[in-house]
């Protein structure tokens, strides 16, 4: 819609025939001698009459950019024009959702049919070798159940013991960093406050500030901490353009006194490099103790761009690496949320979104403490590391040469000439039957992928990318790219990217046999959607982009609050995650309907209000079949220790999971180690639920999915320490190669 204006010329400034010096306008050519009337202008070596330099006034801002162009009518300066342009190509978050939903699972294929009702072509190749019989897993019924290596269990009973053992890691003493944000937006009366929390808050108040919700929540998130966590110490950084301590290092009683006392009004706006220098500051002021950071804000800040530069050299390269910012979004609109949720993202922190209610907000809070409390022990660790451990340790890190990476600003749907790729790639895509894989393939064709990412991954770094065979410049939306975050060549392999479009094509063949199934028997329960994902083949890069990958993995971009369901390695989220029942039960529903073959983790996504989406989920085998998230028989059995079954598994009819059924399982974990050590080959990945169970049947001590484990003490022994909320990767892989 932009049109170009006319191309300046340099002035030239040159004599007359009278010998006089003459200046001539760079865009009209009018001259005029020397010394030029005040109404012409020079700009950057170029000279303009009056009538020429007021053409080039922006109808926007009424900066004159002679550089700018035409648009409706209007001269727009650079600036400007930059905006509109990332304006129109903003994404309707709907919209994408919309797209994914009407894409659905593959439902036709599911039923062994193609789109156009035809079977499937003989030729499609079969990707997924037949199962070899299971070597019979010795009986140790007397095997002593501690040593066994799960991750804990999800229930509130068994953080309550972690938590009050005396030097329990999770009593680890942390420094807990409080930026709250202070601008005037945060003056707004609009935070309804419901009857419970009136009586909590001891207010008569239905409507108060967004300010005062927010230090009242603060205080009350302070005091149910410290039930948990009672050797946390607490900072509160109020900030807008400026920002000021209110408490530093100070115990729940202080901390919630400073917060009563706070009498400060909201004014001027966001910035969110104001407050991450101020908890840059208290952190140098205490290197040894660990913290973690908790910003909660109602928009966007004003210094998206220089925030995002500090927090990458402080927080991501810097001294303070692996300090977790958690965000909380004081609003409904997720757009707003944007910057918010990729510093925390990416610093591997927690995000959620309150909406303008008091108890949405308390909620938020809660949330971030659970995060804190069940996850950072595990990330710190709790006993010292085994001389082995470190060895190992040592050589893994070897492997795992970190590609350069300098994130950009989200949601940059712009592929322009500048910071963007253009290449042509092969595009390929994956089909399950609930047998085999067919795999679909597309010519090359022009892609364009943003140079810098915006997010990333446990294992992959993600760029902004468009090809437009897959979504349509219509569709006023665009893709991600996947992309390995590591150097050596494994993590960039044809095989490797194959396996996350595997396990995805797995996901979407098991949701659409769940949805159909769930729909019959559960009432006004959402729908699961996995997100598409194509394997893309790199045609013709030239010298200079000889770093970059030759195989990523591409699917369409999916906007909103991502919601951490559960990992590969036995993590299980807080219940009041919205629809966390009906997404945990797909995974045992996963189990059950493959025959014990494969089980979907890793599951993670956007929570609409029928139908939650869902990318990126790590298939679990034997066999190690689905790359380097693929933890093998460890992995199930941390998956399915965590499990707790619901009405939804209840009314499915799935078989509970039994602790016997885990220690055959451990079996098998360290019978295929051992194989694996001393060079005997791979033993086979037939169906775990086949090795024998007792034959006088499962007693209801031992159905550890139906209970929550309070009553049951001998299920907490199955807990070890290394479950996390980031998936892990397995690198035997690597290591073999």
């Amino acid at each position: 819609p932009y049109e170009l204006g006319p191309q300046s010329q340099v002035t030239e400034i040159q004599p007359d025939s009278m010998g006089k010096v003459v200046m001539n306008c760079g865009l009209c050519g009018a001259s005029r001698k020397c010394p030029v009337p005040a109404s012409w202008t020079v700009h950057y070596g170029v000279a303009y009459c009056g009538g020429c330099w007021a053409s080039f006034r922006c109808g926007i801002c009424e900066h004159h950019d002679p550089k700018g162009a035409h648009f409706k009518g209007s001269w727009n300066c650079r600036q400007c024009r930059h905006k509109k342009l990332v304006k129109s190509t903003a994404v309707s978050h709907e919209s994408c959702h919309q797209l994914i939903i009407e894409d659905g699972n593959g439902e036709l294929f599911a039923t062994g049919y193609s789109d156009d009702g035809e079977l499937p072509l003989e030729q499609a190749s079969a990707l997924v070798q037949q199962k070899d019989e299971i070597v019979a897993a010795e009986e140790s019924g007397d095997e002593d159940e501690c040593d066994d290596q799960l991750g804990p269990l999800p229930d509130a009973s068994a953080k309550a013991v972690a938590a009050g053992t005396p030097d329990g890691p999770q009593c680890k003493k942390r420094h807990i960093v409080l930026l709250l944000d202070a601008s005037g937006s945060m003056r707004s009366k609009d935070v309804e406050v419901d009857k419970e929390t009136q009586r909590t808050w001891n207010s008569s108040e239905i409507i108060i500030p967004r300010l005062d919700a927010a230090v009242l929540c603060a205080a009350e998130f302070a005091a149910t901490h410290a039930r948990s966590c009672p050797r946390d110490v607490f900072s509160v950084v109020t900030f807008n353009e400026e920002a000021h301590v209110l408490a530093e290092l100070v115990s729940t009683p202080d901390l919630v006194e400073a917060l009563e006392g706070f009498a400060a009004r909201a004014a001027h706006g966001t910035h969110f490099l104001r407050a991450l220098t101020a908890a840059t500051a208290l952190i140098e002021r205490h290197p040894d103790i660990p913290c973690e950071l908790l910003l909660l804000s109602d928009g966007q800040p004003a210094d998206t761009a220089q925030a995002l530069e500090f927090f990458q050299c402080n927080f991501l390269a810097g001294e303070h690496q692996g300090v977790r910012l958690h965000g909380i979004g004081f609003g409904s609109m997720v757009e707003s949320f944007a910057p918010l949720q990729q510093l925390a993202c990416l610093s591997n922190g927690s995000f959620c979104i309150s909406g303008f209610n008091a108890k949405g907000l308390c909620q938020a809070f809660s949330s971030v403490s659970s995060t804190i409390t069940t996850t950072s022990s595990h990330s710190r660790g709790s006993r010292p590391e085994e001389p082995e451990e470190k060895e190992e340790r040592a050589k893994n890190a070897s492997l795992r040469a970190l590609r350069p990476a300098k994130f950009e600003l989200p949601e940059q749907g712009v592929f322009g000439k500048h910071h963007v790729l253009h290449f042509k790639a092969k595009r390929f895509r994956f089909r399950f039957d609930g047998t085999r894989f067919h795999e679909e393939l597309w010519a090359a064709a022009p892609v364009s992928r943003r140079l810098r990412p915006y997010m990333r991954g446990g294992m992959r770094l993600v760029y902004s990318f468009r090809d437009e065979q897959v979504v349509k410049g219509e569709e006023g939306s665009w893709m991600v790219a996947k992309c390995s975050r590591y150097l050596n060549e494994l993590p960039n392999s044809r095989m490797i990217v194959d396996s996350h479009a595997k396990s995805t094509a797995v996901a979407r063949h098991f949701a659409a046999r769940f949805n159909g199934q769930v729909q019959s028997t559960v009432l006004k329960a959402p729908k699961l959607f996995f997100v598409p994902c194509f394997v893309y083949e790199v045609e013709g890069l030239d010298s200079d982009q000889s770093t970059e990958p030759r195989f990523f993995a591409g699917e369409r971009y999916l906007p909103g609050v991502f919601l951490k369901y559960n990992s590969n390695n036995g993590y299980i989220a807080e219940q009041q995650l919205k629809h966390h029942e009906i997404v945990q039960s797909f995974l045992h529903f996963s189990l059950e309907a493959s025959n014990g073959q494969l089980l979907v983790a890793d599951l993670q996504g956007v929570a609409r209000d029928t139908e939650v989406l869902l990318t990126d989920p790590q298939v679990l085998s034997l066999d190690r079949e689905f790359g380097l998230g693929d933890l093998g028989a460890q992995g199930l059995r941390a998956c399915l220790a965590a499990h707790r079954c619901g009405p939804t598994c209840r009314a499915l009819g799935l078989r509970p999971v039994s602790a016997s059924l885990l220690r055959k399982l451990a079996a098998v974990a360290g019978e295929k180690t051992l194989k694996q050590t001393v060079g005997l080959g791979r033993s086979s990945s037939c169906s775990w639920l086949q090795v024998d169970e007792p034959s006088s049947g499962l007693q209801d001590w031992d159905r550890l999915s139906e209970h929550q484990g309070s009553e049951f003490s001998d299920a907490a022994e199955l807990v070890g320490s290394r479950c996390s909320e980031v998936s892990a990767s397995s690198w035997v892989h690597v290591a073999e190669s």
